[in-house]
């Protein structure tokens, strides 16, 4: 049999009870408890806008996670789970993806050597840039430029 003096219909029993609980809300709601949840949501997403602008500032040289970490002052490990958590790439994934993504640009727009491509990027390797291209284009540079200057070219003959 279970214990009744746990459970209680004495109505005055219950509204002393409730009363207790609504106190103890008021007083976690008057220090701001209910609110820190959503403070830190909104520093988190501060944080990986930071992160996001030290990377398109900073692209063409060299950016270790402990950059990036330090932007926003947090742990280094901590920073790789939360920027991977909202971004859906590792930081040094998404610095090479920005990176390729101006690469491309450049090869479209201007008439630089691979090379001065490769450098002007931040890619101090051009063996990495060069596995980097391919990985996200599926082709190399060079092949990249002559088919984005055939459309080109496509679009001015019409």
């Amino acid at each position: 049999m279970p214990n009744s003096s746990l459970v209680t219909d004495n109505l005055t029993s219950q509204l002393y009870v409730k009363s207790c609980l609504m106190y103890i809300l008021a007083t976690l709601s008057a220090h701001g408890l209910f609110l820190s949840t959503e403070r830190n949501f909104d520093r988190r997403v501060e944080s990986i806008k930071t992160a996001l602008t030290y990377i398109k500032e900073n692209y063409q040289n060299k950016i270790y996670i402990s950059d990036l970490a330090g932007q926003v002052n947090l742990n280094e490990q901590y920073f790789c789970r939360l920027f991977k958590k909202a971004i859906g790439y590792s930081p040094i994934e998404y610095v090479n993806e920005y990176r390729i993504k101006q690469a491309k640009r450049l090869l479209e727009e201007t008439s630089l050597q691979v090379t001065e491509v490769c450098l002007e990027c931040g890619f101090n390797n051009l063996g990495n840039f060069l596995q980097e291209f391919r990985k996200h284009t599926g082709t190399t540079p060079l092949q990249y430029r002559k088919h984005a200057e055939s459309i080109e070219s496509g679009k001015q003959n019409t």
